[in-house]
């Protein structure tokens, strides 16, 4: 299902388009399902060691982890988000057709997975986590990586594994703020945000989202979400693409998905990458910021 013309052509002049309903339930149950076997396993550790009481294992999947993480006390999201989780399920997802058709119809034919993705279970404002995950300020996603990809068109899709709503913490957006350069970003607790005197003017544009539906946004898009006030996780994920024949800006392990004259990187080769990425003491600059 790729986009229509008027969808790119919408991408191209607001920086951001919502595709409705380009993922269905075989899509993404296979990776909620893994998502909740991940939290079992984390549970169950938490367990034998002492630090929480309960497994938690009749919460939904929409509550478990927020429960694990207030019975805790500490935040655990980072360990069902890349590079920790780095499992089948997530790989795979990384190469759904219906997924990678919309973003060809805007990258091209060869597509890169630029490595840096996130899995966000934005939990209740509740819980009392202030963390990268629970917190998102306003920020370009182009900020995070190296100058080399500035001329490379990095989108990123937001795909939402429950419905977000300005509710749970969906995401806010700048439109049509993409064509300018990079603004200057700042090191906060939670990541990086575009500087006071850079921030965009105006209100941003609350975007709700339900779960099948993928938000697709230009690398230079200022944008951010909103705080969580109900009762249960928005859980989403945020994943980048570019074209594979230009730089990615980010010294770590993406991998080709999609091409018409080279193979894709196999699971095998993936994992091994990291691997060596994770045991290489060689200093690598990952900000253009420090």
């Amino acid at each position: 299902m790729s986009l229509s013309i008027s969808q790119i052509n919408s991408f191209h002049r607001n920086g951001y388009l919502v595709a409705r309903q380009i993922l269905r339930t075989e899509d993404l149950d296979p990776l909620i399902s893994d998502f909740s076997r991940l939290i079992d396993e984390i549970a169950e550790q938490l367990y034998q060691e002492g630090a929480i009481q309960s497994l938690f294992e009749k919460e939904p999947f929409e509550r478990r982890i927020a429960s694990i993480t207030a019975a805790t006390g500490k935040s655990i999201q980072s360990q069902v988000s890349f590079p920790v989780n780095l499992r089948r399920p997530l790989f795979n997802f990384l190469h759904s057709d219906r997924l990678l058709d919309i973003i060809e119809s805007l990258v091209g034919p060869e597509i890169y997975s630029n490595p840096t993705h996130h899995v966000r279970p934005k939990l209740p404002e509740s819980v009392g986590m202030d963390d990268w995950v629970q917190q998102s300020p306003v920020h370009q996603d182009a900020a995070v990586l190296m100058p080399e990809a500035d001329d490379t068109l990095v989108i990123t899709s937001w795909v939402p594994l429950v419905d977000a709503t300005e509710t749970n913490g969906t995401l806010c957006i700048y439109p049509r703020l993409h064509t300018g350069p990079v603004r200057r970003h700042v090191k906060c607790p939670y990541g990086w945000t575009i500087s006071e005197d850079e921030k965009p003017a105006g209100e941003p544009v609350i975007v709700p989202a339900q779960k099948g539906d993928v938000i697709l946004i230009h690398g230079r898009t200022p944008h951010g979400s909103v705080p969580n006030w109900s009762d249960h996780v928005r859980w989403s994920l945020d994943l980048r693409w570019h074209d594979a024949r230009k730089p990615g800006g980010r010294p770590l392990p993406g991998m080709l998905v999609r091409s018409t004259d080279q193979p894709i990187t196999c699971y095998e080769d993936w994992i091994q990458a990291w691997q060596d990425a994770q045991a290489d003491p060689t200093p690598r600059k990952m900000y253009r910021w420090i």
